[in-house]
């Protein structure tokens, strides 16, 4: 095959082809469990997060809620997946032996997000939320001298564990001290070793041999390999609020582009020509309040 400006632009364009029917040909996790933000610089500010009010009758003058503040930051990441071309395989008409591989990074640069999902919520026992405190804690504190709350545990998943989760939730409280009315949307999330367990307690009619399932259809049960770095962790979220547990903040998109100048240094020196997947991104904590977490590691 010649090299041209013709060639090469249809070989873009098969390119991207394939990358975007990857990239648009599954679902993904983020959308059900991040809130979606925009940032356009380094990182993004959320010092907003502690302000949940509620209602009130107007007595008096109007109580303006001020935004609490909060020294809570997700910093964007730049991300990339790039592969080389080489000009001999397009001069011998070789084309065919990418074709997996751009499907691949299309697969990749769409599943990412989901990754960085995975490793926040396996990372809430050690890494900090807006109130100062680990995502998954004991003793949250949201407004100095407001109501606290903790929504972290260890014991494996069992159902009396999972109502004590989902009592946790239900029950959980602003830093005022009134109900959030929550738990109208849960999802339980646990790793392959319990997705039988899971069951049990979520899609079984009967249990302890004939007792009905009190617990069926009170969560929805997902099941990521994702978690299988920490399987015995599993997690219970409230994903029916505006904000969700998590925050997906994107400064650039994920897009493909191709280095196709014959005459670059790339290819003149190294004689390949060049694809990539590049976006700027990142995944972290939104409100605790809206989650609760368990280690697994003693015993149900």
């Amino acid at each position: 095959m010649q090299i041209t400006s013709a060639t090469l632009r249809a070989i873009n364009k098969q390119f991207k082809a394939l990358y975007d029917e990857a990239y648009q040909g599954g679902p993904a996790l983020v959308p059900n469990f991040a809130m979606r933000t925009t940032a356009t610089t380094a990182e993004g500010v959320y010092g907003w997060l502690a302000a949940v009010p509620s209602m009130r009758e107007w007595i008096g003058d109007a109580v303006i809620q001020n935004l609490k503040t909060h020294d809570y930051s997700i910093p964007n990441k730049e991300f990339e997946l790039t592969v080389g071309v080489d000009r001999v395989d397009i001069e011998r008409d070789q084309l065919g032996v990418y074709t997996p591989m751009l499907s691949s990074i299309g697969a990749s640069a769409r599943q990412h997000p989901d990754q960085l999902l995975a490793d926040r919520l396996l990372g809430g026992f050690a890494n900090k939320a807006y109130t100062g405190k680990n995502f998954f804690d004991a003793n949250h504190e949201p407004v100095k001298g407001g109501t606290k709350f903790s929504n972290a545990g260890t014991k494996k998943l069992s159902a009396a564990n999972f109502q004590t989760a989902r009592e946790n939730i239900k029950s959980r409280r602003n830093s005022a001290g009134r109900p959030m009315n929550l738990g109208k949307d849960l999802v339980l999330i646990v790793s392959p070793k319990y997705e039988a367990t899971g069951r049990a307690i979520l899609v079984a009619d009967l249990v302890n041999g004939g007792d009905t399932n009190v617990n069926k259809g009170t969560a929805r049960l997902e099941v990521w390999p994702l978690l299988s770095a920490s399987e015995d962790s599993w997690f219970l979220l409230d994903v029916g609020q505006v904000i969700k547990p998590f925050i997906h903040q994107v400064e650039k998109e994920t897009v493909f582009t191709s280095l196709d100048d014959p005459n670059s240094a790339e290819v003149m020196l190294k004689k390949r020509f060049i694809h990539q997947a590049y976006g700027r991104y990142n995944v972290g904590f939104g409100l605790p309040e809206l989650a609760y977490g368990s280690t697994g590691a003693d015993a149900a």
